[in-house]
């Protein structure tokens, strides 16, 4: 009974050890030539064997973004500064929610973080080697193709005037509660249970209106009527259903971001918009949420 009860304390004590990300310094050191670098490929290792970290940044257009907006978005979750810190072969994946079919959409970047040649990096993994490498080996594919996708995107985002040109997988409304459940299924976009990381994150920037004709939570509360509990929405036999069939499949290892744009559809902060996502998300398995609001204090 003592050795079990050593064995299960032992076990207690390294698992965090075990589960917790591979420091960047003790990653495989990939070259250009190692990595998919050509022909607008992943910038990830040809050979992507260990993957260490997937944030996923899902950007909610259904309502077009206001300058102020874009520029939040770009200062707190995507700066140059932030991406310089992302560790070497950590990916990045953005997504925009517009009018596009939950299942039909597809990222407008989606990469791994190449070594930077910075002198100035916090990783030591960052530096060519000498006898090998000179800094733009490194620097051009991290400035010109991470970077710069990365800006190209925000761009992209920003045009309010850019829109879905295929009625085959044209879809209106806002839903994304469907793209959250796709972002959880789907193997192409790389972030399901199985996807192989070591850890995941999902930001979500809305202003969480979800509406769709099947969940129409947005019209549940106009103007400055409460929002309904998420326990009471799926309890509702009109929408009981699709509520549960739209729950994403995802677990407590995924660490979820939000960025409320509340100025949108909550300003004041008093429709019960939040209470109603976080139960949503703590039923699709989600423990670890952390809120950002977009409004002067």
């Amino acid at each position: 009974m003592i050795n079990k009860f050593f064995i299960w304390i032992l076990l207690f004590s390294i698992t965090p050890y075990l589960l917790s990300e591979t420091p960047a310094d003790d990653r495989k050191a990939f070259t250009k030539d190692q990595i998919n670098s050509m022909d607008g490929g992943n910038l990830c290792p040809k050979e992507f064997k260990n993957k260490y970290h997937h944030h996923m940044v899902l950007i909610d257009t259904t309502s077009p973004l206001t300058g102020a907006q874009v520029n939040l978005i770009k200062r707190l979750i995507l700066s140059e500064e932030s991406l310089k810190l992302m560790k070497p072969i950590d990916k990045l994946t953005l997504m925009r929610l517009w009018d596009v079919a939950p299942s039909a959409n597809r990222p407008i970047f989606s990469a791994c973080r190449p070594r930077s040649g910075d002198p100035s990096s916090p990783y030591a993994i960052d530096n060519p080697n000498p006898w090998t490498e000179n800094d733009t080996d490194l620097s051009i594919p991290f400035n010109k193709l991470f970077i710069g996708g990365v800006e190209k995107a925000i761009l992209e985002i920003s045009d309010s005037k850019v829109t879905n040109s295929d009625p085959g997988t044209a879809m209106s409304g806002s839903p994304l509660m469907g793209q959250l459940k796709e972002i959880s299924r789907l193997p192409d976009l790389d972030f399901t249970k199985d996807s192989g990381y070591e850890s995941r994150k999902l930001t979500i920037v809305s202003d969480l209106a979800q509406n769709t004709e099947r969940l129409p939570f947005y019209e549940l509360c106009p103007s400055k009527k409460s929002c309904p509990s998420w326990e009471k929405f799926k309890k509702n036999n009109k929408y009981r259903i699709w509520a549960k069939s739209a729950l994403p499949d995802f677990d407590k290892s995924i660490d979820v971001q939000i960025l409320f744009l509340n100025e949108n559809f909550d300003p004041q902060m008093k429709k019960g918009v939040l209470d109603f996502w976080y139960a949503f998300l703590e039923d699709a398995g989600i423990e670890d949420i952390d809120v950002s609001i977009e409004s002067d204090y």
